[in-house]
């Protein structure tokens, strides 16, 4: 029977997956017709991978074939099994088809020249993570210091669209000056290519004019990947910033830190859903130990020295922005954007417990998270193609490498151990197709197309591994979890070899499982949840059409606290089947970080390939036995997130915070606040707002 859907599963459905009907955005997709759209994108992969040209797959595939489509349907309808979330947005569509990037969850580049920052900011607008490597001694700083004046776009909703392709010249002002002028383009093939037109410019200027006027305003919606424009914004300020870089390192090679720097700013450009990154170094750099603590403080302005700059009493309003103006124009700046990225070092040799002592006091120092650390030599031995991973850490992946994944939710198949083998095979065989394109489009660099034709990586997860574990009856999950990589591993080589195409050359994994948990309605990844009764705060426009209706059924709308043009919107959560501990009347998650580590570890012994991405939140005090845990089972390690545990039977006034995004409440407010609810109609809404559904289980990956 098709599993019936929460109101926040459906309601996250709705806004992250179901795309509009039409231009204005006052008609959606229902569920059945996204699964419809997505099993048309398969058929038309499996078609072309047998031969045919994909214009009419039913001609080409068997019934057989076409009869495994129904069967991963219907498991998609029960949301049993899912496709990645970008597949769940974009297959099917001509973009997909013609921009096959776009399908990818994962990827990952060195950045070392201008053709590798294109490559990783072209994937970035395709909604593709991107992991990076900043490898120095070839992008370098402008020649001579230049003046940068940029041209902001004037469009409002309803102009025309703008040029698609950039378009630049030189010439001499009236004053004699020399001037570089570049107008941006209103596409992403044309915004992908101007950072390299920036970076590659040497020839010596007074001034850099960057023209925005031809973008089309924030709040259209584009036609192609469906997303809302952010407008030009976010993308001059990222220009700005880019070229304030160059101007500071003139005449000059560019660091490593400068090249994280670019690269974050760029994926500023677009909303966290769509732009996660992770930027890794080896530990024994020379600018490992800056790249180490490039986070703590980055919000905080600085003087050219490093130096902190020191703000004067009652600066706020107007004096604080002419405080800025005159500290800016003085060589001071500051790093927000540094936020982007998560920060990991790469082990290549296995560190002492003094020094994996040390790491947790930097992260503690900064905040509790970071720098993270992946033991290289463990992710090589597992994958001898490893250069670095994805913004979450779960794929293993070469230089220029990407990664499509799906999942299945384990918890839906408690006692029905053959009905989760089966579906994990079928998962498996679909995953394999989505290795079977064409990356050759127009932008990308050559190298991705080949080196995905040798690896097929495919990345086959489990989610609901929690409430697995804590409802079955079986007293050993390692067996049952062994079969199951047998089954994936067995799913992918079948339709390899049925295609005549080379193997994966590694297949299972687990992913954070953050929204695509919420959609099914179970516990994300291998994560336990914070508590059994919840209240999910979740951001809406102001403008949003769903705001009165949810108002009216009796939920509790508020106003954001961090953004004038927003409100939360309390949407009730209770976590089913899965056990917690009792502390001061709450239900609550207060595991250890060892019990943790040891669910990691029975995945990456009995089921990954890749790696298991976890966020393991912590106590100060658990440390030592942290330590003394990743000593002794530094082989088995390849990475996870880390999180300061946050005591969740505070309040959000207890913590000095506003709200909170997850608020644990009792079992008799829950039920108090619930019986006063009534049904609400999503299809009234008919909304054209995207809404920020929490990519991750712990909101400290892909961007922590």
């Amino acid at each position: 029977m098709t599993h019936q859907p929460s109101f926040r599963a459906q309601l996250i459905t709705r806004r992250t997956y179901n795309r509009p009907l039409n231009d204005a955005g006052t008609a959606f997709e229902t569920w059945d017709m996204t699964v419809d759209r997505v099993m048309m994108h398969q058929a038309w992969l499996w078609a072309r991978a047998k031969g045919g040209d994909g214009n009419d797959p039913f001609s080409v595939l068997t019934q057989d074939e076409l009869n495994e489509l129904l069967e991963l349907k219907q498991l998609m309808l029960d949301r049993k099994v899912s496709v990645s979330g970008r597949t769940l947005w974009l297959g099917g569509t001509e973009v997909a088809k013609s921009r096959e990037a776009s399908q990818f969850n994962c990827s990952f580049t060195q950045v070392r020249n201008v053709f590798d920052v294109v490559d990783a900011f072209w994937l970035l607008l395709q909604g593709c993570g991107v992991g990076f490597e900043p490898i120095d001694g070839t992008l370098s700083g402008f020649t001579d210091p230049v003046e940068i004046e940029i041209l902001r776009s004037q469009k409002v909703k309803g102009d025309p669209k703008g040029v698609e392709h950039n378009v630049e010249h030189s010439y001499v002002d009236n004053d004699g000056k020399e001037i570089w002028f570049i107008q941006i383009g209103d596409s992403a093939e044309a915004w992908a290519k101007v950072p390299g037109k920036i970076l590659r410019m040497k020839k010596k200027v007074d001034k850099i004019v960057l023209d925005f006027t031809q973008i089309r305003s924030a709040g259209e919606r584009l036609k192609g990947y469906g997303w809302i424009s952010s407008g030009d914004e976010t993308f001059s300020k990222a220009l700005f910033e880019i070229c304030n870089i160059l101007n500071r390192r003139a005449g000059q090679l560019l660091t490593k830190i400068d090249i994280m720097d670019i690269m974050n700013w760029l994926g500023t450009t677009l909303s966290s859903r769509r732009s996660a990154e992770i930027c890794v170094m080896p530990s024994s750099d020379p600018e490992a130990l800056d790249f180490a603590v490039a986070k703590k403080n980055h919000y905080s302005w600085k003087w050219p020295d490093g130096s902190l700059v020191e703000f004067p009493e009652d600066c706020f309003g107007e004096a604080y922005e002419e405080f800025i103006r005159e500290i800016t124009e003085k060589g001071a700046y500051w790093n927000p954007q540094r936020a982007q990225s998560n920060n990991s070092l790469l082990f290549w040799e296995k560190p002492t417990k003094l020094e994996i002592k040390g790491l947790f006091q930097m992260m503690v120092d900064a905040g509790g998270s970071e720098p993270g650390f992946i033991n290289a030599a463990a992710a090589k031995a597992r994958g001898g193609w490893f250069k670095g991973c994805n913004p979450c850490a779960e794929i293993l992946l070469g230089d220029k490498s990407f990664c499509n994944l799906v999942e299945v939710d384990m918890a839906k198949f408690i006692g029905d151990e053959g009905g989760l083998w089966y579906a994990i095979y079928l998962a498996a065989r679909a995953n394999y197709r989505q290795t079977c394109v064409n990356l050759r489009d127009g932008v990308l660099s050559d190298s991705w197309h080949e080196l995905n034709e040798f690896l097929r990586l495919t990345g086959v997860g489990l989610t609901g591994i929690v409430k697995w574990i804590d409802g079955g009856s079986h007293k050993r999950p390692d067996i049952i979890l062994g079969h199951c990589r047998y089954y994936a591993q067995e799913g992918v080589t079948t339709m390899a070899d049925e295609l005549g195409l080379p193997l994966s050359k590694a297949t299972t994994t687990v992913k954070p499982s953050g929204t695509l948990g919420k959609i099914m309605d179970t516990s994300e990844g291998v994560h336990r949840p914070i508590a059994k009764y919840i209240i999910n705060n979740v951001r809406f426009s102001k403008e949003d059409p769903l705001v009165p209706l949810l108002r009216d059924a009796g939920y509790r709308v508020f106003d954001d606290p961090y953004a004038s043009d927003g409100v939360l919107a309390a949407l009730p959560v209770v976590n089913d089947g899965v056990k917690f501990d009792e502390v001061n009347g709450l239900l609550i998650d207060n595991e250890s970080a060892v019990s943790q580590l040891e669910r990691y570890k029975l995945l990456m012994d009995n089921y990954v390939d890749h790696n298991c991405s976890i966020t393991v939140s912590y106590r100060v005090e658990e440390i030592p036995e942290i330590v003394d845990w990743l000593f002794e089972n530094w082989d088995t390690y390849v990475g996870v997130s880390w999180l300061l545990r946050q005591d969740v039977t505070k309040t959000a006034e207890d913590l000095g915070y506003p709200y909170l995004p997850q608020e644990v409440v009792s079992e008799e407010e829950f039920v108090k606040y619930v019986a006063g609810l009534k049904e609400v109609d999503i299809d009234q809404a008919n909304s054209l707002h995207e809404m920020d559904a929490g990519g991750c289980s712990t909101g400290a990956c892909p961007v922590r």
